[in-house]
């Protein structure tokens, strides 16, 4: 648990994430290595700040992983080399070749913590393997230094022209050299084992590691999306801290990236300035750091993308910030009294469900325009460009429809928001119903 002078630093927006850009975590990156302990301070990094230092900074990248801890490098492998449940097979070799340049120490190190069946999976995308045949069988005499040093295996490319052979060819020499036992179990994985079991154990083990960290597994994260019915009737009720991630049992850092976006003047904002005890804040930190989690699992995202990251947890603040802004209203309840009493999951929940709602009936609507002659060209400019902003993969609020001075899209902060937006649908959905009327009663003139 955090010390109490540091709990309430703890809650406060943290600049080197509200300003992320490439620029910052190229600096972030070089303050680090010039510590002199650099070490410590690497394996300190909660498991998204060391991706994201790693990805924006490749230059800085050996350095990174020279001194890192190897479960820390396999995190990384677990967080980037994935699309749900599909192996991604060059994001593994890209990063078996950045530790290849970090050193033979941690190569052989992180190879040892990696599951040997995520990286024959990953060399089985794109090289198959056959028992080496005796020299007089061979149709075409291989040269002579791959014969005395390979002289059990024949390589053949899945693709002859892919760019990633040359990198292959090299990482294999490299491990051939390194560490011959792992190897030859790399060799004998390819030549015999089934691709798809590979790939589905490999999965079970990186979704067990990150489950254990507080990333959920994708399909389980995205059951997040979904109508909550029973939100009205939400009561206070005694909550507890979720478990801590395997990483911060012993450490207890808090990722920084946790309460980073909380929209400034918003009524998050104010809530926080309440005062919790120490076991409160405690729980809000773990709280919001598996909801940040969620996101970064459902959104899939690329950790070299800072922009895409910044969404991702502007968004869950967005939620938060709107379900309490409901729950307020509906229980006549202080905004930091209800932050100490309902699980934030249940007041992100809350936010969700209103949006999704809005979604719904604007999927509604725009499948009665698509059959609807002439019906999409006469909607108004504005009500189209708030369907559309619903209709994005992450349902977003028009700012000019609260401004004039507004542009652009926006993530839904407040009841405000959702009520401009539900008043527009409900015009639109009257003036659909008496259309569809007009249409179809016999003898209207």
């Amino acid at each position: 648990m955090l010390a109490e002078q540091h709990y309430r630093h703890a809650l406060l927006a943290q600049p080197f994430w509200a300003r992320l850009s490439p620029a910052e975590v190229k600096q972030r990156v070089q303050d680090i290595l010039a510590i002199s302990d650099t070490a410590t301070a690497v394996q300190a990094l909660s498991p998204v700040e060391y991706a994201v230092l790693l990805k924006e900074a490749p230059e800085s990248r050996a350095a990174l992983l020279s001194v890192a801890h190897p479960e820390q490098n396999r995190m990384v492998f677990d967080l980037d080399c994935w699309n749900k449940q599909n192996l991604r097979g060059t994001r593994v070799l890209e990063w078996l070749d950045d530790l290849r340049e970090s050193g033979l120490e941690s190569f052989l190190d992180t190879l040892t913590a990696l599951d040997n069946e995520l990286l024959v999976a990953a060399f089985s995308q794109h090289v198959r393997v056959h028992a080496a045949l005796p020299i007089e069988e061979e149709e075409e005499p291989r040269p002579y230094h791959e014969i005395l040093s390979n002289e059990l295996y024949r390589l053949e490319f899945v693709d002859p022209d892919s760019p990633w052979n040359e990198r292959i060819q090299r990482l294999l020499a490299f491990l051939r050299q390194a560490d011959l036992d792992t190897y030859h179990s790399l060799m004998q994985g390819v030549m015999w084992g089934l691709q798809g079991e590979l790939e589905e154990w490999a999965y079970r083990w990186k979704s067990g590691r990150l489950q254990d960290e507080g990333f959920p597994e994708y399909y389980e994260a995205l059951e997040a999306y979904r109508i909550v019915d029973n939100v009205p009737h939400y009561a206070p009720a005694h909550v507890e801290a979720p478990g801590r991630p395997a990483n911060a049992e012993e450490s207890g850092i808090v990722p920084s990236y946790a309460w980073s976006m909380t929209p400034t003047g918003s009524l998050l904002a104010r809530a926080l300035t309440g005062q919790f005890s120490i076991n409160t804040v405690d729980r809000l930190l773990w709280e919001m750091a598996g909801l940040c989690n969620r996101e970064l699992v459902i959104d899939q995202v690329d950790f070299a993308d800072t922009a895409a990251i910044k969404a991702s947890l502007r968004r869950v603040h967005a939620y938060v910030n709107l379900g309490l802004d409901y729950l307020c209203g509906l229980h006549s309840q202080a905004p930091d009294s209800l932050l100490g009493e309902h699980p934030l999951r249940d007041i992100c929940q809350a936010g969700i469900t209103l949006i999704i709602g809005l979604r719904q009936r604007a999927n509604r609507i725009q499948t009665h325009l698509s059959w609807t002659p002439g019906m999409r060209r006469a909607l108004p400019g504005l009500a189209q460009q708030v369907l559309a902003g619903l209709l994005r993969p992450h349902a977003q609020f028009l700012s000019e429809l609260a401004s004039p001075a507004g542009s652009g899209y926006r993530d839904f902060l407040n009841l405000q928001d959702v009520a401009l937006v539900d008043g527009l649908l409900r015009e639109l959905e009257n003036d659909l119903s008496d259309r569809a009327s007009d249409t179809t009663t016999p003898g209207q003139p």
